[in-house]
């Protein structure tokens, strides 16, 4: 009787493992409204400082380098995509769990949500993350219809079928991504569209909100009260208003009022803001890499001037918001380097600390050419004859190949290198090969390619051809 006990007990401790080992690779792990949840419960109890919850508005607009650089504030955007207030309600109460927030900054687009119900996808997105407890319970059943319950409450049921969408991310610490290794919940959007925006502040009549989404706003309010944290809402500016947001917008900042709680619309000072539609902007509802940091700097001061919130900055407790920032900021030196067109500005961004720079002069491109010269000794290339490969990092020959046939193999976790050097014996001319993951890169046959890797992001940062047949004209 005994051992038939122990052999179901054994049997059940094994079967519960083998499952938490599928579910963790099956699981869907949505960096826009799942991941951030994972991450946030990796935290060390009470060092989020400053809460952001909310929809794709939060987490791409409130960048929390910007905000830990200029302010040294410990952030954390805690959304989800298209997430209605209900959720945003329910993502507060599992927080509040591990962390006593300085603030709770409430961004509002999600108040003009105008339905009882979302899509399946942002169902999931936005409860999925979740730990199962009775608020998770409570916050499916607000998202999900009744009739609905056994899809959504039975999680497997909407991911088992994930065989053929398997990637190596699903069996790595982190999705393999080192994005994700110190992540705060902000999304750095690099896209740059640029649009034209409607004036809203002639508008001044409100209009009701969704009485479940007025419902969950106030509960937040209600909460934060409960709790003794101050909130503050905020609306970030974003070129896709319509005159009816803003009337729903100020019916919402009505309701704050009645609760004392400050109500901040940022599409009604935008120029004061700094933000250019042209330039900052992403899309119609989001802000860019160049629009979030402005807008999370001027945010900043306002928080800085109005609550007492602590500047982290230099305490170890909060090295990991340290190493985000510094992520971050990678990422938008990446881009910037990808959008700059001048060679010279082009070889002086190279000399950046994360950058591993393949170089090969190939084709018949005279190195004497003063724009060619120019260009090999601003990345630290100086030989007379540079007809071959260079490896450098910060101007410094790490390898090099051009008076002979070599070739190098350099294997990191995440990419195998590949640089080599050959000559053909019947044409009588070498040939250069930059080798990554198997593939080959090379923008021009005669002129200069260049090839970076960002060793932080461990991806390709930049892939250049310098066209000696077109005038010295980048290609990409």
């Amino acid at each position: 009787m005994k051992k038939s006990a122990t052999r179901i007990i054994c049997f059940l401790v094994l079967l519960t493992v083998m499952f938490g080992c599928w579910n963790a690779i099956f699981k869907v792990k949505y960096g826009d409204g799942i991941y951030g949840v994972t991450k946030f419960y990796e935290l060390e109890d009470n060092t989020v400082d400053v809460l952001i919850l909310g929809s794709s508005h939060a987490f791409e607009d409130f960048n929390t380098g910007t905000l830990w650089d200029e302010y040294g504030m410990a952030g954390y955007v805690l959304g989800g995509s298209v997430q209605p207030m209900w959720n945003t309600y329910y993502y507060l109460k599992e927080a509040l769990k591990t962390q006593s927030p300085k603030l709770i900054v409430l961004e509002g687009y999600c108040t003009t949500f105008f339905s009882e119900y979302i899509d399946d996808s942002r169902i999931i997105k936005n409860n999925y993350g979740l730990r199962w407890s009775g608020d998770k319970i409570e916050s499916l059943k607000a998202s999900v219809p009744k009739e609905r319950w056994g899809e959504f409450f039975l999680e497997y049921v909407q991911y088992h079928t994930r065989y053929k969408e398997l990637e190596n991310g699903d069996f790595q610490p982190n999705q393999g991504n080192p994005l994700y290794e110190d992540w705060k919940g902000f999304g750095c959007n690099m896209v740059t569209t640029p649009l034209e925006v409607i004036d809203v502040r002639g508008i001044t009549e409100p209009a009701e909100m969704y009485e479940k989404t007025e419902k969950y706003y106030r509960m937040i309010m209600e909460l934060a009260d409960e709790e003794g944290i101050p909130i503050i809402v905020i609306i970030s500016p974003y070129a896709g208003i319509t005159e009816w947001e803003q009337s729903i917008y100020i019916r919402a900042s009505e309701i704050a009022q009645e609760y004392s709680v400050p109500f901040l619309n940022c599409n009604l000072i935008n120029h004061d803001i700094g933000v250019d539609f042209v330039s900052d902007v992403a899309d119609p509802g989001h802000l860019n890499y160049k629009g979030n940091q402005k807008f999370s700097k001027y945010i900043g001061v306002h928080l800085k001037s109005n609550y007492e919130i602590p500047d982290r900055r230099g305490d170890n407790k909060y090295k990991t918001w340290q190493d985000d920032a510094d992520f971050i900021r990678q990422m938008i030196y990446d881009q910037e380097l990808i959008e700059t067109t001048n060679a010279g500005l082009i070889a002086e961004k190279l000399n950046n600390p994360n950058y591993w720079v393949f170089v090969s002069v190939d084709g018949t491109c005279n190195t004497s050419d003063e724009k060619i010269r120019g260009l090999l000794n601003t990345v630290g290339i100086y030989e007379e004859n540079a007809n071959g490969i260079w490896f450098l990092e910060q101007g410094t020959s790490l390898w090099t190949a051009f008076l002979d046939d070599d070739e190098l193999y350099k294997r990191t976790a995440p990419h195998d290198f590949h640089l080599q050097r050959s000559y053909d014996e019947e044409t009588g001319i070498y040939t250069n090969a930059v080798i990554i993951d198997n593939t080959q890169y090379k923008k021009v046959t005669n002129g200069v390619n260049i090839l970076v890797y960002d060793t932080m992001t461990e991806k390709i940062a930049d892939n250049i051809g310098v066209n000696a047949d077109d005038n010295y004209n980048i290609v990409r």
